[in-house]
């Protein structure tokens, strides 16, 4: 009698499963894998809270902005939304920037220099669960026709200085002429 198991049929082949080697292999590039996965979640959630910083900042600037353009060309100051006085520049010398300094050969509030009373605040985001709060500091040239302010240019910078998340200042520039 002939055991069925030992003889296999010519169209037969013989199965095998994974050698422990490829098995080792398959498992080896699955884990790298998931570590580049899991690497990626850190950096998209970065990513994410600096561009909620950079959108946060373009808004308050914007806000600021639209707030200055309501205001007359021969206002000094008013008081904005939030309670705050916001100095308008002079209106007695033309062409000169009063407020913040900004950056030698550009329209951008420099952010290494010290604050100008009067001419920044700090926003608190009423809407962060942690008070994220901004640095906020413009600048306004005022152009004159004799002793009448024609025009002023406002420039207003927005920074949220962030531990460990490198950002740039936001800087709105416009000008209002009437």
């Amino acid at each position: 009698m002939q055991n069925s198991c030992s003889k296999m049929s010519p169209g037969q082949k013989k199965q095998r499963g994974f050698t422990f080697i490829e098995l080792a292999i398959a498992v080896v590039i699955l884990l790298f894998g998931i570590v580049a996965v899991v690497q990626l979640v850190p950096a998209a959630l970065t990513s994410n809270n600096a561009n909620r910083q950079d959108t946060m900042s373009t808004v308050i600037a914007q806000r600021l902005v639209e707030q200055m353009l309501l205001q007359q060309l021969s206002a000094t100051s008013f008081t904005n939304s939030d309670g705050n006085t916001i100095n308008l520049g002079s209106v007695t010398s033309s062409g000169t920037v009063t407020g913040s300094p900004l950056i030698s050969g550009t329209a951008a509030i420099d952010f290494s220099s010290s604050k100008v009373n009067g001419y920044n605040l700090t926003y608190v985001d009423p809407h962060d669960s942690r008070s994220a709060t901004y640095d906020v500091r413009w600048a306004v040239v005022t152009t004159l026709n004799g002793t009448n302010p024609t025009a002023k240019r406002f420039i207003v910078g927005v920074w949220k200085r962030n531990q460990g998340v490198f950002n740039q200042p936001v800087n709105i520039d416009t000008t209002l002429q009437r």
